[in-house]
This record gives C-alpha cells, sequence and structure tokens, in this order.
C-alpha cells in the first residue's frame, strides 16, 4: 500500500488516467440551471459546449481533459433530468452529440429568478 502510494507522486509520466469526482463541485440542480442560463435566449447549444461553459463560469481549468470528459457526463446526467421537468429540451443529435435548447418551464423560471432580483 505504501509503495503503491510513493508510485503515484514518483513517476507522474507513467500514472494511470484518473477519474475526476466531479459531484463534489456542484449543488443539487447547479449544473443544469447554469446551462438553462447560458441557453436563455433560445440559442441551442451542444452538450460539450455546455460543459466548456460550465466549466469557465466555475473558474476550473478547461485544459484538463479528464475534467471536461467529466463534466460533459455530468452535464447530459442533469439535462436529462431537467428535461423530465421541461427545464430544457433535446432538439437533435449531431454526430452523436445531444443539441439542447431551453424549454418552456425553464424560460419561465430564469425570467422569475431575474425578476426577484
Amino acid at each position: 500500500m505504501l509503495n503503491a502510494t510513493i508510485e503515484l507522486f514518483a513517476a507522474p509520466e507513467r500514472q494511470r488516467a484518473r477519474y475526476i469526482m466531479s459531484h463534489g463541485f456542484f449543488k443539487k440542480g447547479e449544473i443544469a440551471e447554469m446551462c438553462v442560463q447560458h441557453m436563455g435566449n433560445g440559442a441551442e447549444m451542444t452538450t460539450p459546449e455546455l460543459a466548456e461553459r460550465v466549466i469557465v463560469e466555475r473558474d476550473l481549468e478547461i485544459t484538463d481533459t479528464a475534467l471536461r470528459n467529466s463534466l460533459v457526463f455530468k452535464v447530459v446526467q442533469a439535462l436529462r433530468h431537467a428535461k423530465r421537468r421541461t427545464l430544457v429540451r433535446m432538439v437533435e443529435k449531431r454526430q452523436g452529440m445531444c443539441v439542447w435548447a431551453a424549454g418552456d418551464a425553464g424560460t419561465l423560471r430564469v425570467v422569475a429568478v431575474k425578476s426577484m432580483v
């Protein structure tokens, strides 16, 4: 066990890919809410585009491929749940990527939040 721990830090070029646990970075529903705000004006965006916007908004390392891939899966999962609540809608699939747009409830929710401020 000690040798394995030392090996992790001794030779970074031989390290295996590590998985990023991104569930601790965000509150429940935060990813979907960020995505809905980015699609606010009728914009249609792919899942990777939305993940990149979330990374930039949270000031995370955009060049980290493992983090970006992890967040793409988090965005897909969050938007699928948001779709059930009609916050977003899936427009189509292009080249294996989902294209998303704000749903009816999502537009109303964002307007209601902005009017409260």
